[in-house]
Order: C-alpha cells, then sequence, then structure tokens
C-alpha cells in the first residue's frame, strides 16, 4: 500500500486501514501480507523487517531504521478504508482462501504519510469477515471480527475510523 511521502514522526500507537489474504496454513486460517511472504501468528505482534533488497528494481540505499523514509518498508495501514480497499483485489496465491479488509494498530516508530502510517510494529485491531466459518476460525487473533464496520454483531465499541465517514469527519472538528 503506497501512502505518500513522510510528513511526520512519531511513537504514538495509530489505528488505520488494511486489507490481508486469508491463507490455508499447516495450523488453521491465518492472516497474511497481500504483497510478501509474511503470516501474522495469533496474539503475537509483527516486527517489520525492509525488504528494499527483495525489489530488483529498487534504487541502492544503506542501513535504516524500519520503516525508513527515504524506503518504503514497514507495516502500512491507510487513514481512508477506501485506499485499503484496493488491495481487496489481486492475484492470489495457491493457499489464499480470500482477502479481507480491517483494522491494525501501529506503534513503534511509526511514521505519518500523506495517506496514512508506516511502522515498525503491528497487530489487528478488528477484521471484517462477513464469512461465519472464516470468521470462528480468525477468532484465534483475540479481536472483533465483525461481518462489516457497521453491523450489529460487531462486538466492542467501534474505533472512530470504523464509523461511517461522515460522523466521524464531523465529530473529529468538534
Amino acid at each position: 500500500m503506497e501512502t505518500g511521502r513522510t510528513l511526520r514522526e512519531s511513537s504514538r500507537p495509530v489505528t488505520g486501514w488494511r486489507a490481508w489474504v486469508v491463507t490455508e496454513a499447516a495450523a488453521g486460517l491465518r492472516l497474511g501480507s497481500v504483497l510478501h511472504d509474511v503470516v501474522w501468528p495469533h496474539r503475537s505482534p509483527l516486527v517489520a523487517e525492509c525488504r528494499h533488497e527483495d525489489d530488483p528494481f529498487a534504487h541502492a540505499i544503506g542501513p535504516h531504521p524500519v520503516p525508513g523514509a527515504e524506503c518504503n518498508c514497514g507495516f502500512h495501514a491507510a487513514r481512508d478504508p477506501v485506499d485499503a480497499l484496493s488491495y481487496v483485489r489481486g492475484r492470489d496465491e495457491p493457499g489464499t482462501v480470500c482477502r479481507i479488509l480491517g483494522e491494525v494498530v501501529l506503534w513503534g516508530h511509526v511514521l505519518e504519510t500523506e495517506a496514512g502510517w508506516r511502522a515498525s510494529h503491528a497487530y489487528p485491531a478488528r477484521l471484517y469477515v462477513s464469512d461465519v466459518d472464516i470468521a470462528t476460525a480468525l477468532a484465534g487473533y483475540s479481536v472483533p471480527v465483525c461481518a462489516s464496520p457497521s453491523s450489529p454483531t460487531c462486538t466492542g465499541t467501534p474505533s472512530p475510523s470504523a464509523l461511517p465517514w461522515p460522523t466521524w469527519r464531523s465529530t473529529a472538528r468538534t
């Protein structure tokens, strides 16, 4: 997910929007990255690694903290769910069951960008899955799993970004 140029650095946790693949793993269904061969474990945060050297077309850069201001590394999250939705479609690897949208908490070294954030640490905050069997299989992440952001079956308090845009936008100004 391209989130634009870096605006500022922070160490405060943020919640943004993200797409995941749901993939078949030996231990059952797991969340995975839509771009990299990374499976998100249950109940354990992920720590980002720079994969810049994996890109044969990338310009050379030296060692840097993750996320790097001059690199595109780190866990990405969008401010707007529409930006994350663009990653719900794509070519899937064998073992991919589906793609889903959700909210992710980012923390550690956080870079705020034009359209979202990149960070060194991440864990799902809320998952949106309409299929009951897949939702049940993802319960091991111990986060709310809802049919949609406005679903009455959604457990817990919706984060501000899960509310309809005009609602949270107007309350954010007060």
